[in-house]
């Protein structure tokens, strides 16, 4: 009984650090990916002739 009793304490800590922190990685990685489509939108919306001028066409590069 004392071995499990130890087993638990020496294991049960380090499994319980993992599993909050992998929650806040999931809800930070959701943050990030509706950041990112926000930025993706915000770039699809620039005015295009103002940033990327026609001398710099798609098949220079």
């Amino acid at each position: 009984m004392n071995e499990l009793l130890s087993l638990i304490g020496n294991v049960g800590f380090p499994i319980a650090v993992s599993i909050y922190l992998l929650i806040r990685v999931e809800n930070k990685l959701g943050d990030l990916a509706w950041a990112i489509g926000e930025l993706r939108e915000a770039i699809i919306t620039l005015p295009h002739d103002k940033y990327w001028p026609k001398a710099h066409s798609q098949s220079s590069y």
